[in-house]
Formats: C-alpha cells, sequence, structure tokens
C-alpha cells in the first residue's frame, strides 16, 4: 500500500492524537478492519474511515484516496459508534 501525508498535518496530528498518520497503516494491517465512508459537502472530496484494531485497541484512520495512494488525513482513537459499526460488521 502507498501511503501519503502532509507532514505539517502529520505534526499537527502527533500533537493532538499522540501518532503519526503513518500509524494509520496499522489499521489496514488488522484483517478484520471496515471502511465507512464519510462523505460531505463540506469536505469537497469523497473521504472513509478505516476502523481497526491495533495492539488491542480501535483506532480511526479518516483518509482519502489518491490513485493507487492511501492519504491520511486523521489518526486517531475510535470513537463509540466506530467501535460499534467495527463489532456489527464482524459479527
Amino acid at each position: 500500500m502507498d501511503i501519503e501525508f502532509d507532514t505539517d498535518k502529520d505534526d499537527a496530528n502527533r500533537e493532538k492524537h499522540g501518532v503519526s498518520l503513518a500509524f494509520g497503516a496499522l489499521v489496514f494491517s488488522d484483517p478484520a478492519y471496515i471502511v465507512i465512508p464519510s462523505i460531505r459537502p463540506v469536505d469537497g472530496e469523497d473521504r472513509y474511515k478505516a476502523v481497526g484494531i491495533v495492539e488491542g485497541k480501535f483506532w480511526t484512520a479518516v483518509h482519502v484516496y489518491r490513485g493507487e495512494a492511501i492519504r491520511f488525513l486523521s489518526v486517531r482513537r475510535s470513537n463509540a459508534g466506530e467501535e460499534r459499526n467495527y463489532r456489527g460488521a464482524s459479527g
């Protein structure tokens, strides 16, 4: 998987959420990860949230697809709704 992210956003994500945007690639390593569309006109592009478990905790990687690459916009601990979606999808 090719990943991309803005270095300024990476710094901001580290400050706010304690992890690099590159950490988002680990969310995709969960074999049961899910992708939730997060499409809002205000964003100006189709965004998605990948939710998966990394080291026993739920994480969400907000991203867009740019050709063959995944561009991470935010990586953070999942909220309760995202955890419910994951649990519901995995049975």
